[in-house]
């Protein structure tokens, strides 16, 4: 369908779609339009279901290892090892389950939905439909507040405005006109002749054609390109898939290396075949992946408590690794609550602290504060800024809000800081006469009121140039003086000064007249003759966290750009005050849809601060970004977000304001909508990660001294030291515990410090030279105390229990070894983890009684070990214990 009906007359429009605009569509061509256009509904994503969750649940390649390894304990007979690895499998994917469907159904009750009603003419009567039975060519009604049910082009506007900021990301509301023309191609944020689907009239009534329905609409096409963008896989899973394979190639190593030294050695082939399989089996570890759900499951609750609602496991990971955000300006980086921050008047610019639209808050003249109340030019501005609007300010436990605009709302709240507002001064007796509603072609909006004492105030604000040229006198030192050429030229300058700084401002002025009663008195008045008082300068301000958040990203080496569809002023002035690098260039969406491939690319690299961007240009970002190996993270809450969210790694969107459509598309929703937020949970994230290659070395080192060990016996043509109860003894008893509690790791230094790498692998070159000489210095010392021992006379029950027992106990105590990177393990932090201790202390208990309890010790074919042999049991433990710590130091 043509979608550039911004640009055609309306008698176009009106013969295209058949329709009238005094009568609307008849009978006979709604029929027809149903028939061909049919429900004005935009099909909704249905979610994640319970059995789509149950699933992702075995997508991991280490769970299907564990599957084959079961498959082949019970093919050996081995059944007691492979009930033992379905236990974990089943345990693994409750766990996993629970906490994502959890995460599922906090989603659902965050949901909203698009307008459900719409006011329509038909056949000449104008009636209330549901809006889902709106055809193309229906002339809609729209008063203040209403959600629009359709796109549409404007027949008639008074005073509207249209709060588009879920569509195209602008804070402000955009004043609307019906008969402007425009001839060459706007981005959708200036088609100021058009109404969209899904966005909110804030101020002022209409009535327009509509133009398209459904997918057809601005948000539908987003959903269109929703649907068409494909998701990747987290860069946890891609290191768990690298892990698995790591792992197939490890088992078949040790199946192929230890089946052809058995029989080289003349062991019959079908018991060294069955060992070789053991081995393997014993390869895998089975508690990774109980380990690592529920390491991701902490890290999810604790998210939770940062106000950060991870919705995959896998996601919790991908924040530690991300090195590139995108943001949204508003909401995110800035309060999304317009606000009052200078006023010029007097030759003084008085500030004013405080954010948002909670009315506290001081005034300030060359930083030192002031009673705002014993100025009274500061009084008299207030006042005429708070009464020349048509907003409310509203509170709702504790939050407030505005119904209307954004920017008369900061004007209400200014003047409840300074303790006056439209109840106090309507109580004092001040009476409203009428009123000239702000229009878009004036550029103002004025409202006269009989005052307490009997004078009759006619106030103003607009437009500063427009203001100006209404005012002949300005208010100086408590006197009305004459307006001169300088004043007028230092209004002027200080005007352009505050609009560099990203500051909407707007001119006040007021004048003393009898005849004020009607809105012609009011515009016979306005010619000139006015007294000027003050420029009000407004912003949506960056939220107090956000600059130091910001650096600490830099320190993270995690680069910040910043996308929104704002104004290019607006978006550098920001981004300038919350330090992002690069706000001296601000690159448009324009620029980005006409760049060359190379060009974007280079575009993209180079820049940081992204303005007027549409849903496609947010999307083209983040695929370059990916392109280029940068793990990416998107913020939005607009629909128009939507696509971007689905393709970057780890889509963040908002839980206060967000849509529905960008919940869905998200991995993550900010509850509180604030960026130091994500800071936050990249901290999390890193610490995650850090904890998953800690088990991960743990486990692995573990495992595979079991098969050294084992590996040793057979070289030096040993009895075999280990049986296979006693290796699963190890594995699921004695290792699952200690690896599990580092997952409640307290954060390594200056964790924040670390350079964001686009490519981290969990098992790199140092890791795996790391695990492998640990590996070997865990299984040496148990195997020299086994044949000294065997060789002293000793029976091999004895010999085999002493050194599974040490070996046990080393892989307990190893822990301690993988808590800390490197570094002495019993650092200052080692009692704050509470679950180590926990876990020694069980895994030590449990070893005992391996040892001296009758019936393990028929299970595991273990014997009491005799006090003379507690030393050297000991020298053996000992002993690999401190050389990786010396390793680790060193």
């Amino acid at each position: 369908m043509n979608q550039d009906y911004y640009k055609k007359q309306l008698d176009e429009v009106f013969k295209e779609f058949n329709t009238d605009s005094k009568q609307g569509l008849d009978k006979k061509v709604l029929e027809e339009k149903r028939e061909r256009y049919g429900l004005n509904k935009i099909s909704e994503s249905r979610g994640v279901s319970f059995w789509q969750i149950l699933l992702n649940q075995f997508k991991d390649l280490i769970i299907i290892i564990l599957v084959i390894a079961a498959f082949l304990a019970f093919l050996i007979g081995d059944n007691l090892e492979g009930f033992a690895i379905l236990a974990v499998i089943v345990f693994n994917t409750i766990i996993g389950f629970v906490t994502e469907y959890k995460a599922q159904k906090a989603v659902s009750s965050l949901k909203n939905v698009l307008s459900k009603k719409a006011v329509v003419l038909r056949s000449g009567a104008k009636k209330e439909i549901e809006a889902e039975e709106l055809v193309p060519g229906d002339i809609i009604f729209i008063e203040e507040g209403d959600q629009i049910p359709a796109d549409a082009r404007l027949i008639d506007a008074k005073n509207l405005s249209i709060n588009e900021a879920s569509l195209t990301g602008e804070s402000e509301s955009v004043s609307k006109e019906a008969d402007l023309k425009i001839e060459e191609e706007k981005p959708l944020a200036e088609r100021n002749n058009m109404i969209y689907m899904g966005t909110t009239a804030a101020r002022g009534k209409g009535k327009a054609v509509v133009t398209a329905t459904a997918e057809d609409t601005e948000i539908g096409k987003i959903g269109e390109m929703l649907d068409e963008t494909k998701e990747g896989k987290t860069p946890l899973e891609k290191r768990l898939d690298k892990l698995g394979k790591s792992l197939v190639t490890i088992t078949l190593i040790v199946i192929a290396i230890l089946t052809a030294i058995g029989i080289f050695m003349g062991r019959p082939i079908y018991e060294t075949v069955k060992t070789g399989i053991a081995l393997a089996i014993a390869a895998v570890p089975e508690g990774l992946p109980i380990i690592a759900t529920i390491t991701l499951a902490i890290g999810m609750k604790k998210m939770v408590e940062h106000k950060a609602l991870v919705r995959e496991l896998l996601a919790v990971e991908t924040l530690g690794s991300v090195t590139t955000i995108c943001t949204d300006k508003t909401g995110t980086i800035t309060e999304n609550q317009m606000t009052l921050k200078k006023i010029y008047l007097n030759n003084h610019v008085i500030e004013i602290s405080g954010t948002g639209y909670k009315p506290e808050g001081e005034f300030f003249l060359d930083d030192e504060q002031i009673d705002p109340v014993e100025s009274d030019e500061l009084k008299l501005a207030l006042k005429a800024s708070l009464l020349c609007t048509s907003a409310e300010l509203v509170e709702e436990e504790g939050e407030y809000h505005v119904l209307g605009e954004a920017t008369e709302g900061a004007l209400l709240t200014a003047g409840r800081k300074a303790g006056f507002s439209k109840e106090t001064l309507k109580e004092e007796g001040y009476q409203k006469l009428a009123e000239i509603p702000f229009d878009s072609k004036n550029m103002y909006m004025a409202v006269s009121y009989a005052l307490p004492q009997g004078e009759k105030h006619l106030y103003l604000k607009g437009s500063p140039d427009v203001v100006i040229e209404m005012c002949d006198s300005i208010l100086l030192d408590g006197e009305i003086k004459k307006l001169t050429t300088e004043d007028i030229n230092k209004i002027k300058d200080k005007n352009k000064k505050l609009g560099e700084e990203g500051l909407r401002i707007l001119g006040v002025a007021f004048k003393k007249v009898e005849d004020l009663n009607t809105e012609e008195e009011i515009e016979n008045n306005l010619e000139k003759g006015l007294t000027f008082l003050a420029l009000t300068a407004i912003i949506d301000p960056p939220r107090e966290s956000v600059i130091k958040a910001i650096q600490d990203t830099k320190k993270a080496g995690i680069k910040t750009k910043m996308i929104t569809g704002d104004q290019t002023d607006t978006a550098a002035a920001i981004a300038r005050k919350v330090g992002i690098e690069g706000s001296d260039n601000v690159v448009s969406g324009q620029q980005i849809s006409s760049a060359s491939s190379s060009e974007l690319r280079e575009l993209i690299k180079n820049n940081s601060v992204f303005s007027r961007v549409t849903p496609e240009n947010k999307l083209q970002i983040i695929e370059i970004l990916n392109e280029e190996k940068e793990i990416t993270a998107m913020t939005g809450d607009g629909v128009n977000d939507a696509p971007a969210l689905k393709k970057a790694d780890i889509g963040v969107s908002m839980g206060k304001r967000g849509t529905s459509v960008a919940r869905e598309a998200s991995d993550m929703i900010l509850l509180d909508d604030d960026f130091a937020t994500i800071v936050t949970a990249v901290r999390e994230g890193r610490v995650i990660f850090d904890n998953i290659q800690k088990f991960i070395y743990y486990l692995f080192s573990n495992n595979l001294s079991k098969i050294i060990y084992i590996f040793l016996g057979i070289i030096f043509r040993l009895p075999l030291p280990l049986l296979a109860m006693q290796i699963l003894w190890i594995n699921v008893v004695i290792d699952v515990f200690p690896a599990l509690s580092l997952a409640w790791e307290s954060e390594e230094d200056k964790i924040m410090e670390k350079e964001a790498k686009t490519e981290r692998d969990i098992m790199d070159k140092s890791f795996k030279k790391k695990v492998a000489v640990h590996s070997f210095i865990l299984a040496a010392a148990p195997m020299v105390l086994y044949a000294w021992v065997l060789n002293s006379g000793y029976s091999l029950e004895l010999s085999r229990t002493l050194s599974f027992s040490v070996l046990a106990f080393i892989q307990l105590f190893h822990v301690f070894n993988a808590r800390r990177k490197s570094g002495i393990a019993f650092d200052k932090t080692v009692l704050e983890n509470k679950y180590l201790w926990l876990a020694i202390a069980v895994g030590f208990i449990f070893q005992l009684g391996a040892i001296y309890l009758p019936a393990l010790q028929r299970i595991l074919s273990t014997v009491p070990i005799p006090p003379e042999l507690f030393l050297p049991g000991l020298i053996a433990f000992l002993v690999p214990m401190l050389l990786i710590q010396i390793l680790n130091i060193l």
